[in-house]
């Protein structure tokens, strides 16, 4: 019954925004056409400028090089194209004498562009900083040849913080401008991915498989509807037109090895096409962190440095894919059969506190279908673009070791033969997720100023599960809480309406969203241990609003305001536990935000430019996990947070063989109206876990013609820095006086600070031929070896050494 409902709500919002779509105007011609390179690779992400009396629009193509526009009729155009790392092509068209379809671009390549990887300023390729909503683009091109990380490429961008808890394959923390955790959400070519579990980690995936990677903070485009309070990322996958492979093997310190694999082939019609997406990570993560170690003969507790010995980590992810493009009835339709396996021991829990040696976790997904169909109608007015997916995900915790180990890797049985389990309590808990996700997107363009979209997306997620060693309820016939029912599903849908105003100077962007959620299980009574007899359910709804405005003062200035009542429907393990030692909460309340945001850009030219953003929240009813009792804790609403911040970008150019920029961050995000009595010291205090100071800098240099004719040589290094910060809440009067805090000492016990961190890495890239199809990289992470702790003081790896291969070709049918 409860799909049924949320089936008829979406049918309802398409039928009520049916009217609106279908308002279409005369006198407009379609101009079509694709960018490619000389040797006819597609140039995705090119932006294309078309010019008119009364008409100054920008477009941009897709991963194909394709493009297509609704325009008015004028009777001479003037287009530009542009793309990263090629000459910008002038020209005109004359509507009368000219086609206007299928027109055919070439772009000669720019033998002194420099591939950034980062968003410091403004790049002609890079749509999302030319729109109405705010963001960034991480380009990866030349992360591929480079040995960084996708975590490590998003966090020199000013307003992002990604946070793990220890080395490849652990836990991240992703903070947007003073948000995080499941405040962020995260979209792969915008789907959310949910459904495919813990493969696609930040910390993990290769940035090979990317094409670029789009950071927005605050309002989200309304393609990429959800229910976020704080911002998105969305992965957007590598694609072409044309056949290629590609692939990279990374050695590195800890034994680390990393490998990715990209084919894509089409018939010679180009109709049809499939390929494959691979990548596989190992590392034994055994790098050096300084421990809290007891002495076996006093048992004074002493700060020791050990290796860590129990934290291998292993996975393997596949994607098959193919289908057909460009058919009569299918612009694309595209299946995809994605598998991956991880394994996990587990060297520690969720603080370094005590060492494990012998737990373990796995997840697996035999097999993820997924369903991807787009089409165009009336010229190209109307777009649909419709996703499917059912996932079944695999869980597996085992902890039922009986007896411990020391830091020294030295295993001691346990007193109590019937003891088990590491964390304390033993667990062999098997959890089963299966996971419905429907995104159904439909756009329509009904003049050339104006278009409007609806996105809905539909999730029904389902839990079961059973742990021999979990916690049951009481009476005669107790029962595995880990077996109950959970069931929830959750849809949220968003109507936006895009405007350009005085020849596109002026971009409007108006949304309404609707976010229901319902759950249903079974709930265990506290006090007495039983299960209640009946089922306990909850329907969570609510209205969203959003508004995002650009002015381009002139082609150099720029400025954005955006301002969203923002919603964050509880997940499923908030509302109903997690079967063992989180318990339910049919109570819990949606997370609210109101959410401001002004920037500003100057770009005076393409050598040099510098962008000020400042944002604003005021954030209700935030979810927290807090204790019950000795045993148990809930998800609650107690947290009230506002403040404010402010982010800078900057680069220059001084020289074409010489790249340099810089941004930094500061958020001042604190609590306010604690009502709690016990708690009453903490008002304005920071939030916990939270940096609130961090920069940036870097220096890119690139020279031509080094070892052999026409290679490339590229040297670069990157400066990160982040200030101490509190790992739990600490009362405003015990904050470091100076400045905005960032001058003086805590008055706080030294375990409680995060201590700053400053990391420096250096690295080198040599590209023998002229086109770039194959590079070797080498590179240092934390040249100096400092002390690097992470989410909740983790402590992550010292200085390590990386070497890279990467080879990529391009029509290999030819």
């Amino acid at each position: 019954m409860k799909s049924n409902r949320t089936i008829k709500i979406i049918w309802l919002m398409v039928i009520l925004a049916f009217p609106m779509l279908v308002l279409a105007q005369h006198n407009t011609w379609v101009i079509s056409g694709r960018v490619i390179s000389m040797d006819e690779t597609p140039l995705g992400s090119g932006t294309i400028e078309i010019k008119g009396e009364g008409l100054a629009l920008v477009i941009e193509t897709d991963t194909s090089g394709n493009f297509q526009a609704v325009i008015p009729k004028k009777q001479i155009l003037k287009i530009t194209v542009h793309h990263i790392g090629h000459i910008t092509q002038h020209f005109e068209l004359n509507m009368e004498s000219q086609s206007l379809e299928g027109i055919l671009i070439k772009l000669k390549q720019d033998d002194y562009a420099i591939q950034e990887i980062n968003v410091w300023g403004k790049s002609e390729t890079q749509k999302a900083k030319e729109q109405i909503v705010k963001a960034q683009i991480v380009e990866t091109k030349a992360g591929q040849q480079q040995s960084s990380t996708l975590v490590e490429m998003m966090n020199r961008s000013a307003g992002v913080r990604i946070r793990q808890s220890g080395g490849m394959g652990s836990d991240n923390n992703i903070m947007l401008n003073g948000f995080q955790g499941k405040s962020i959400k995260t979209f792969k070519d915008g789907i959310p991915t949910d459904y495919l579990g813990a493969s696609f980690n930040l910390s993990n995936l290769p940035i090979n498989m990317l094409e670029h990677v789009e950071v927005y903070k605050g309002v989200l485009p309304t393609q990429l509807g959800a229910d976020a309070l704080g911002g998105a990322i969305n992965l957007v996958s590598k694609k072409a037109t044309d056949p290629f492979l590609a692939t990279s093997y990374e050695f590195a310190s800890f034994n680390t090895h990393r490998v990715s694999l990209n084919l894509y082939q089409t018939n010679e019609r180009n109709k049809i096409f499939g390929g494959i997406d691979a990548f596989y990570n190992y590392s034994d993560n055994n790098y050096h962190v300084t421990a809290q170690v007891p002495n076996p003969e006093t048992a004074n507790v002493v700060a020791e440095k050990i290796q860590l010995f129990h934290n291998r980590y292993k996975q393997w992810y596949t994607e098959l894919y193919g289908g057909w493009k460009d058919v009569s009835w299918a612009d694309e339709f595209r299946l995809g059969l994605t598998s991956y396996y991880i394994n996990r021991q587990n060297q520690f829990a969720s603080l370094m506190e005590r060492p494990f040696g012998a737990s373990y976790s796995t997840q697996r997904a035999t097999v993820i279908p997924t369903l991807r169909y787009k089409k165009s109608w009336l010229e190209g007015k109307l777009v649909v673009d419709q996703f499917a997916v059912f996932s079944r995900i695999k869980n597996v915790v085992t902890d039922t070791l009986s007896g411990s180990y020391d830091w020294y890797g030295q295993f001691h049985p346990a007193p109590d033969a019937g003891s088990r389990g590491e964390a304390g309590m033993p667990s062999l808990a098997t959890l089963r997720y299966s996971n419905l996700t429907t995104r159904t997107g439909i756009n329509y363009t009904f003049s050339s100023r104006h278009q409007i979209g609806l996105n809905v997306v539909f999730n029904d997620y389902n839990r079961s599960g059973s742990d021999p060693f979990g916690s049951v309820s009481s009476g005669e016939n107790p029962i595995d809480l880990l077996s109950l029912p959970a069931d929830y599903t959750k849809v949220v849908g968003t109507l936006g309406l895009t405007s350009n105003f005085f020849n596109n100077k002026f971009q409007n962007l108006a949304q309404i969203k609707y976010f229901r959620a319902h759950a249903l299980g079974q709930e265990m009574n506290i006090s007495t241990g039983k299960l209640k007899e009946n089922l306990s359910s909850t329907n969570n709804s609510s209205f969203g609003f959003a508004e995002a405005i650009k002015w381009e003062i002139n082609p150099r200035l720029f400025m954005r305001l955006s301002t969203e009542w923002a919603t964050r429907l509880p997940e499923q393990n908030e509302i109903m536990g997690d079967g063992s030692y989180i318990l339910s909460n049919f109570d819990l309340k949606p997370e609210r935000s109101v959410n401001g945001n002004l920037g500003v850009g100057f770009h005076p030219h393409s050598d040099f430019g510098i962008e000020v953003n400042g944002f604003y929240r005021i954030t209700k009813d935030m979810v927290l996990n807090i204790p019950v009792n000795l045993i148990y804790s809930q998800s609650s609403n107690v947290e009230q947070v506002r403040g404010i911040g402010l982010e800078t970008d900057a680069f220059i150019k001084p020289f074409k063989w010489l790249h340099l920029n810089g941004n930094f961050t500061y958020q001042d995000f604190r609590l306010y109206n604690v009502t709690e009595p016990s708690i009453l010291y903490l008002e304005k205090a920071r939030l916990r876990n939270v940096p609130y100071f961090f920069s940036n800098l870097g220096a890119t240099v690139n020279f031509q013609n080094t070892i052999t004719s026409g290679d490339q040589f590229q040297a670069y290094w990157f400066f990160s820095y982040v200030h101490e910060y509190y790992l739990n809440y600490i009362p405003k009067d015990t904050e470091p006086d100076g400045f905005l805090g960032l001058w003086g000492k805590a008055k706080i016990d030294a375990p409680n600070i995060i201590p700053r961190q400053s990391l420096h890495t250096v690295g080198l890239v040599w590209t023998p031929f002229p086109k770039r199809q194959l590079s070797f990289n080498l590179e240092c992470k934390n040249l100096m070896d400092a002390e690097v702790f992470d989410n909740f003081r983790i402590q992550n790896a010292g200085r390590s050494f990386h070497i890279k291969v990467n080879y990529a070709f391009h029509n290999f049918r030819r």
